[in-house]
This record gives C-alpha cells, sequence and structure tokens, in this order.
C-alpha cells in the first residue's frame, strides 16, 4: 500500500517519527501524523485546517495537553532548588550520568497512554529482519537512536487513507485522503485532540470534502 503514497503523503508518514521524537514519544501515533500534515500548509485537506484556524503550533500544544510531551514530568527548577537544600543537586546527578552512559542518559521517554503496560524483555530476543506492517508500510521507523513503532489507531488511520482515495476513485494516497481518515478517528486520543483544538471532527471532514469538490 505505501507505494501507492504520494511524495507528500510519505513526507508526513517521515515527518510523524520526526514529531514523535521532539516530544519524547517513544511510538507514532495519529496525533504525529496530524503534526507532520500541517507541516504541508498548502496541501489539500491540510490547507482546510490551516484556514480554519489549526497550525502546525496550535496542535503541538493540544498533544501536549492531552498526551504529554518532551520534559512534561520533569522537575521543575523549584523542586530542583528543594532538593539542593536537601544536599541532592539534580545537575550534577545528571552530568555523572550522562558522562557514564552518554547524553539524555536520565531522559525516558513517554509512552502511549492508550498503551497497555510495557512487556517483559526476553533474554534471548530472537533477532527478525525488518518487514513491511500488514498494511504495506513500515511496521516501525528506524531512526539515529532505535526504532519507533506505529500504534493500532496510526496504521488504523493509514488504512483509512486508502479507503479515502478509493471512495474518490484517486489512483493516489494524498495528504488530503491523510487528514479525511485522521478525522474520523474514534480514538479517546483523537478525540481529546480536536476537542483541544476545538474542532468538530466530522463537520471539518464535511469542510475538506467541500474544498476537494472541482469547481462547477
Amino acid at each position: 500500500m505505501f507505494e501507492r503514497f504520494s511524495r507528500q503523503a510519505r513526507e508526513v508518514v517521515v515527518g510523524a517519527q520526526e514529531e514523535a521524537r521532539s516530544l519524547g514519544h517513544d511510538w507514532i501515533g495519529t496525533e504525529h501524523l496530524l503534526l507532520a500534515a500541517l507541516r504541508l500548509p498548502e496541501q489539500p485537506g491540510a490547507a482546510t485546517l490551516v484556514r480554519l484556524g489549526v497550525s502546525a503550533e496550535s496542535c503541538r500544544t493540544a498533544v501536549s495537553g492531552v498526551v504529554g510531551g518532551a520534559g512534561s514530568d520533569a522537575l521543575g527548577p523549584q523542586d530542583a532548588e528543594a532538593l539542593k537544600a536537601l544536599g541532592i543537586d539534580l545537575d550534577e546527578i545528571r552530568r555523572r550520568a550522562e558522562n557514564a552512559f552518554g547524553d539524555g542518559a536520565l531522559d525516558t521517554p513517554a509512552r502511549d497512554p492508550e498503551a497497555g503496560a510495557p512487556r517483559r524483555r526476553r533474554f534471548l530476543k530472537r533477532v527478525r529482519p525488518e518487514s513491511a506492517g500488514s498494511l504495506g508500510v513500515p511496521a516501525a521507523v528506524p531512526g539515529p537512536s532505535g526504532h519507533i513503532r506505529f500504534t493500532g489507531r496510526a496504521k488504523k488511520a493509514l488504512e483509512l487513507s486508502l479507503r479515502e482515495a478509493i471512495a474518490r476513485r484517486d489512483r493516489r494516497i494524498g495528504v488530503e485522503h491523510l487528514v479525511l481518515a485522521l478525522l474520523r478517528g474514534d480514538d479517546k486520543i483523537s478525540q481529546g485532540l480536536f476537542q483541544q483544538l476545538g474542532v468538530a471532527p466530522k463537520e471539518m471532514r464535511d469542510r475538506v470534502l467541500a474544498d476537494l469538490r472541482p469547481a462547477a
């Protein structure tokens, strides 16, 4: 299926990885796909969202409000001062840890709030070759420090984008199909995100579809 994605739609999938990393998340969800789509504000679908007041910046703030962001659980300056009064210097602890284990040794990526408890690691983990996911898109996106997996809701959105393209008899899957699919999301994260953005998904879908109709 991935071969049917337009160049811009592929940029959205890759950009979602970058958005997840920038937020300190160890998953790629619908929220990251939406953020990446808004990086291309001139593309159909994204253009409608931007015209109606949704920007990459407002969306990023909404994502942080719904699922948290990088450093959302970090101790603030006041906490650090309070600990220093007790003889605990957080800056010194971080410096020593990074000297021993590398930069960011104490940074723990946030976990997908809809995911279950992390599975136990296997002592003898079998190494398998990378394979395409069930949708023909990569099951995980490689990055400079490992892989980030797609959540089930992100995979579903990619699958729905294909259905949107078929319904419109389009040969390629574009950004507009991804946006339409994201607006069909019925999971808690998507609902919370659109609520934060002040967007009624069904009404927004109608606006996107209206913008896609050719002028009479």
